[in-house]
């Protein structure tokens, strides 16, 4: 911006200089001219008095005759009125002439062969010249002052946003001198009290519903321990330990929400990558069987393959859960890592996502299905709390891909989904 900036005004300020100096030049060689011509039209007054005065005495007209009336640095023409011209000096190369009728003797024309004309003029021009270049030194210096003092604002006005977008809810309260530049500062610095005020609220609302569902579920885990310690059943101990895996993992999502995440003391709890998809596939294989479909998966990454699991499982979950409620057939979970990129597919036989909700699929309060909409826009914004992405890559059916590492180039990520994998109908959460 600075650089158009620039090149605008420069260019403006050049184009004023090269106008009012081609128009000093024309006004000083017109005006310089006009002065000649009055000087000439004296000279040949004063001529036409002594060419009368001749003429009455004695009647003969000569060239030596003439060459006595000659005003110095003049040449002289004349014209009698029989037709006889007579010259006297050397016109040749001289300035501006100026013509008259004398009455009674003939047309006399008055050359002014001085040449002070023309070096008086070149000596102006020069000295306009040079102020001219003056003028554009000066314009380029205040054009690039200006452009600094336009975009240096706008400059920090964007590294200010940048710092929003990353989280840092610092005021600049830098102003600029400019009306404009500094109302949009205002209105950033009033903008980052109002979304540091809302963040805030949030936070708290979270903590008090953290700090809320903590007293149940430690109850309930007390209960599910005392029934997977069941003397008498094996069925209730299983499904007892089960669910307690759950409540444990869903006390470890209330614990994340009481530690602010943004603190460089927050804890993250990693594990390999398969072993979350396995809890997932233990957890939601009693929905499936319940509803007659088939789950499986095939991991493909080494075992030695580090995630972070709260994360990662709540975005395994919710694509499972979304292709349990609005899916249909076979749901497969496939996990890949041909080379540093990481991904995971989750696809079924269902009829897919409709082309009018796909492109909105990951909004909130978006659905297809009748659904909260909330599923997959919670799934995106875990996915993208651990440098991921969920992308729909298949319509007809439903395909997902959940990068781990955000990556969604096809030469670095694999093959295109199968068909008949995945693609386009009602099947949002």
């Amino acid at each position: 911006m600075q650089r158009r900036i620039l090149r605008a005004t420069l260019g403006l300020s050049l184009s004023m200089v090269a106008l009012m100096t081609l128009a000093m030049v024309w006004g000083d060689w017109a005006g310089r001219t006009a002065s000649v011509q009055r000087h000439l039209a004296a000279e040949s007054d004063h001529v036409a008095m002594q060419l009368h005065d001749l003429d009455h005495s004695s009647g003969a007209m000569t060239e030596a005759a003439l060459a006595g009336l000659l005003p110095a640095d003049h040449a002289m023409t004349l014209t009698t009125e029989s037709g006889i011209t007579l010259s006297v000096g050397d016109p040749a190369g001289g300035g501006p002439t100026f013509e008259r009728t004398v009455g009674g003797v003939g047309v006399l024309a008055l050359t002014d062969t001085s040449g002070s004309l023309d070096r008086t003029h070149w000596t102006a021009t020069l000295a306009i010249y040079s102020l001219g270049l003056l003028l554009i030194v000066v314009a380029a210096v205040v054009s690039m002052r200006t452009s600094r003092r336009l975009t240096q604002p706008i400059n920090d006005l964007a590294d200010h946003a940048e710092r929003l977008g990353s989280g840092d809810l610092r005021t600049s309260n830098v102003r600029y001198g400019i009306p404009e530049l500094d109302r949009l500062a205002e209105s950033m610095d009033a903008s980052v009290v109002r979304v540091a005020a809302l963040l805030a609220e949030e936070r708290r609302t979270a903590v008090d519903a953290s700090h809320q569902l903590k007293t149940p579920l430690t109850a309930l885990s007390l209960r599910l321990e005392e029934l997977a310690e069941w003397p008498d059943d094996g069925a209730v101990r299983d499904e007892a330990r089960k669910a307690l895996d759950q409540v444990e993992r869903l006390s470890q999502v209330v614990d994340d929400l009481l530690v602010d995440r943004r603190s460089p003391n927050s804890r993250r709890v990693t594990m390999p990558l398969h072993l979350v998809i396995e809890q997932q596939l233990a957890e939601w294989q009693p929905a499936f069987d319940a509803a007659d479909r088939e789950l499986s998966a095939t991991i493909d990454v080494p075992a030695a393959t580090e995630v972070d699991a709260g994360p990662v499982g709540q975005v395994l979950a919710a694509l499972i859960e979304n292709s349990l409620l609005h899916g249909s057939g076979k749901t497969t979970i496939e996990a890949h890592r041909p080379d540093t990129a990481t991904w995971i597919e989750v696809y079924d036989q269902g009829d897919g996502i409709s082309d009018a909700v796909a492109p909105r699929v990951f909004e909130r309060d978006v659905s297809g299905a009748g659904g909260t909409g909330l599923g997959l826009a919670a799934a995106q914004d875990a996915a993208v709390s651990v440098g991921g992405r969920i992308a729909l890559v298949g319509r007809r059916p439903a395909h997902f891909r959940f990068f781990l590492d955000g990556r969604e180039d096809p030469a670095a990520v694999g093959p295109e989904p199968k068909q008949g994998a995945h693609a386009d109908a009602d099947h949002v959460g």
